[in-house]
């Protein structure tokens, strides 16, 4: 037996598949929802796949913009942002059922808003952070740059990159000009010409920063100041160095603008100062430096009587030592404190081998100090001169039976040079010949045919009148 359905009642429709419902599309709520730049509006009508792209492609330019900080990159963000808000709304305009949706349209606000108040605060905050960390630079206080940098956050580095990169530099900036510092300290502490060339070295570069003017004119400042509290020697080891630099036109002249008016009191004062310990040389180096390089300073008349008394100090102690290592006469020397050789009485100083007649002088004549002195008299081996007489001698042992011997006495001559001690040149020389008693009743062990006449004081004065008192 065979079935068939059975027909439906006459009048009733034929049933048919259930109609498909259309989705609605809300262009507003699909742009706001973009606006968000999480490819919301998509989500909301079902387009994931343009949704997850717009995702992606927000994710990879946030991390471009965050590694290259680029103005491309930002304007790359911006134009990704317009572009989604407007295809998500000529996406939904193209659509026959358009319908505004009240849901999607606060779902979209409810997200964008937040996130776009949330990328806004994130750049106030990283404008103001910027802000502080400007006018603490401005104001060169380091340690409030650190402080306002150290604020920073990923968030910051995101939206505003270049300018947190900008901190950053100034941070770096500032631990530089903490090793300047550093480096300028240690040569005001201890005179140092080293520690002066480094720190100036650490310092210049950023001297010739716009940016970095106040930073660094602080510590130059702080220089400055501390220079012009130093002790005077070690001062002038450092204004030495100044006046040699080259000008560069930048803060760092700063120092060099207040050598002159600093410079002279200490050149005064540390010349004074190895003077009073008859460090006569250095004395001298600083008080012609300070004739030299300041001769209308008022200080310069001062050190003009400082300059000659020192030279006037190294002449006398280079004669001194020539005469204590008995040299002068090879090398005569000048000590211009003295008085020169002039007529009448000329107190002099005997040096060389026939210096011994000196002890016969009046100690008037014959002095140790070239400090008394106005000549020095370099005598030489003394000889024998003319003969003065002729005696017969027996020898002791044997005076009846012995040899008669004839020896024959001479005057001593003694050659000499004079030697002007004011200028240590030589002004006078000669053969002195000095007379004295022949014929003694004894003669020494050893004696030959020709001797020497034994003078007295009387004779030896009358010898060497000519040269100490100068007709």
């Amino acid at each position: 037996m065979t079935y068939q359905q059975m027909p439906p009642p006459q009048g009733t429709p034929y049933p048919g598949p259930t109609p498909k419902r259309l989705r609605q599309y809300d262009p507003l709520a699909v742009a706001v929802g973009n606006a968000s730049l999480l490819g919301l509006g998509y989500f909301l009508i079902r387009r994931s796949l343009f949704g997850i792209v717009g995702l992606a492609g927000t994710a990879v330019l946030v991390v471009l913009l965050y590694r290259h900080k680029s103005v491309w990159c930002e304007l790359g963000l911006l134009a990704w942002w317009i572009l989604q808000i407007a295809h998500g709304w000529f996406l939904a305009r193209r659509q026959p059922n358009r319908t505004a949706s009240l849901p999607k349209r606060l779902v979209a606000l409810g997200i964008t808003i937040p996130v776009l108040a949330a990328v806004g605060f994130v750049r106030y905050d990283a404008s103001r952070v910027a802000g502080q960390v400007a006018d603490a630079r401005e104001a060169g206080d380091c340690a409030k740059v650190r402080t306002a940098q150290d604020q920073v956050w990923l968030g910051d580095r995101v939206v505003a990159g270049r300018q947190m990169d900008r901190g950053d530099g100034d941070v770096a900036t500032c631990a530089t000009l903490e090793v300047a510092k550093g480096n300028l300290t240690a040569a005001v502490g201890l005179g140092d010409v080293v520690s002066l060339k480094l720190g100036y070295g650490v310092l210049g570069p950023i001297a010739a920063d716009a940016r970095q003017q106040a930073t660094a004119g602080v510590v130059m400042d702080r220089f400055v100041k501390d220079l012009q509290a130093m002790e005077p020697c070690e001062l002038t080891t450092l204004t030495t160095w100044l006046q040699a630099r080259k000008l560069s036109g930048d803060l760092l002249d700063r120092a060099n603008a207040v050598v002159p008016r600093i410079e002279p009191n200490a050149l005064l004062a540390c010349a004074d100062d190895h003077a009073s310990r008859e460090e006569w040389p250095t004395a001298r180096a600083a008080y012609q430096r300070l004739v030299t390089t300041y001769p209308k300073a008022k200080q310069a008349v001062r050190a003009r009587a400082g300059l000659v008394r020192a030279t006037l100090a190294i002449e006398l102690d280079n004669v001194r030592s020539l005469l204590l290592d008995a040299e002068y006469c090879s090398r005569p020397a000048k000590y211009s404190g003295a008085k020169p050789y002039h007529r009448g009485f000329n107190p002099a100083i005997f040096l060389g081998d026939g210096s011994q007649y000196a002890d016969q002088l009046p100690a008037a004549w014959s002095i140790d100090d070239p400090y008394r002195a106005n000549i020095v008299v370099c005598t030489e081996t003394p000889g024998m001169g003319a003969a003065v007489r002729t005696c017969p001698y027996v020898p002791e042992s044997d005076p009846y039976g012995g040899a008669i011997t004839q020896v024959t006495f001479h005057k001593v001559t003694v050659p000499t040079k004079v030697y002007e001690l004011r200028t240590g040149r030589l002004v006078a020389s000669a053969t002195v010949q000095i007379a004295g008693d022949a014929c003694p009743y004894h003669l020494d062990p050893g004696s030959t045919e020709d001797e020497s006449v034994t003078p007295s004081d009387a004779q030896v004065q009358a010898a060497f009148r000519p040269l100490v008192v100068r007709p």
